[in-house]
């Protein structure tokens, strides 16, 4: 009777395979992913940094939109454009989103899009 059955030895050439294949598609989702939240988590420390600027809800939109823009230069943000930038000034309070999307190709015509709205309200003292 124990001649019937074999003894399990391990994971196949076909089961490693499909573990390969697995592993090697989310690393490229990671890879693919991955630069697109490192670029929204600078575009929200320069979003937060706002509130560090003196006199910032003074300032007009245009004024408010030109440091915004040379802070995204400094850091390399040159895919985002003033258009993706809304500054809106009344009685004291600055509200300032910045909403963009990125689409980037995976493979073939599989693409990745992932929307950001990054927004800050500030209250003049």
């Amino acid at each position: 009777m124990s001649a019937m059955y074999k003894k399990q030895q391990g994971v196949t050439f076909t089961g490693w395979l499909i573990v390969l294949a697995l592993i090697g598609f989310f690393a490229m989702v990671g890879m693919k992913i991955l630069p697109i939240y490192l670029q929204n988590y600078s575009v929200r420390t320069v979003v937060q940094s706002l509130k560090g600027e003196a006199l910032i809800t003074r300032k007009s939109p245009q004024e408010i939109k030109k440091i915004i823009m040379r802070r995204f230069d400094i850091n390399g943000l040159y895919d985002l454009k003033r258009d993706h930038v809304s500054v809106k000034v009344s009685s004291g309070i600055l509200d300032v989103a910045v909403v963009y999307t990125v689409r980037r190709t995976m493979v073939g015509n599989l693409d990745i899009m992932v929307s950001f709205n990054e927004k800050i309200r500030l209250v003049a003292n």
